[in-house]
């Protein structure tokens, strides 16, 4: 997620007036990150809208991310599945809610610059609407992003709470930083009315920069709707455990996977 390869498909599409039927509460989108100038990506994600639901597949974890959003009466929940070992494990919104609130507040109190901007980034913000590119700018991070307009606005702000939540949730499993660099760049997407097509991400002065390519669909496929329906099957018949038995196998099988490189 060549760099910009499904951006001319996109523009090709507007330019000769192409305009799809919309499902509202549908979306599609097919994720690859990767490091540097690399061309071999470093992982590959599609994610299904359907509903108010969201279905996040990983390729290379062999794993779902099953998200229920929040509305006004229900918290949102992740439910998330082992294909392997046909387990799965459920995280509620307020759990994670509680948890980054922990962690933001001591983050802000630490020394570390780079904890402390993650906490609560202070980004300058630009905006070119002719060519679609925002960018978020600091001295600690920047944020390069190559824009199109969202063909659905409801279905952006569902767009923006599920990557909100999974910004949150990654944290959370992988003891990273708090995520507010990344809930801003959220914030001044929907703002703009507009979805990545390419995101570049440097922080500091440190390491290779990341960029992800997103290629996104307003409507689900007769394929994205088999896979949903099998995903639908998996959550009635896989065991359920909690969550810390179901991150202890999710790092042996990670071991297990380092060994046999």
């Amino acid at each position: 997620m060549s760099v910009l390869r499904p951006l001319p498909t996109i523009l090709t599409m507007l330019s000769i007036g192409f305009v799809a039927p919309i499902n509202a509460g549908e979306l599609r989108i097919e994720t690859d990150v990767y490091e540097g100038s690399e061309s071999e990506s470093l992982s590959h994600t599609v994610t299904l809208f359907d509903s108010g639901t969201v279905y996040d597949f990983s390729k290379e974890r062999e794993e779902v991310a099953v998200f229920r959003l929040p509305s006004e009466t229900r918290e949102g929940q992740f439910i998330l599945l082992d294909l392997q070992s046909k387990r799965r494990t459920e995280v509620s919104t307020t759990r994670i809610e509680g948890l980054m609130d922990k962690l933001t507040k001591w983050a802000k109190e630490q020394e570390d610059e780079m904890l402390k901007f993650s906490a609560e980034p202070d980004f300058k913000e630009s905006f070119d609407a002719g060519t679609g590119q925002l960018t978020l700018d600091s001295e600690q991070w920047n944020y390069t992003v190559a824009t199109i307009p969202a063909e659905d606005q409801a279905t952006l702000k569902e767009y923006r709470k599920f990557v909100d939540w999974y910004s949150r949730l990654n944290v959370m499993m992988h003891g990273a930083p708090p995520p507010g660099p990344r809930l801003a760049l959220n914030a001044a997407l929907e703002k703009h009315g507009v979805v990545p097509v390419e995101i570049r991400r440097k922080i500091d002065s440190k390491g290779s920069p990341l960029r992800a390519t997103h290629l996104f669909s307003w409507r689900l496929s007769r394929e994205d709707r088999a896979q949903v329906e099998e995903v639908r099957n998996y959550l009635a018949s896989f065991e359920k455990v909690d969550n810390k038995d179901f991150l202890a196998s999710r790092s042996e099988k990670d071991v297990v996977r380092g060994q046999s490189k």
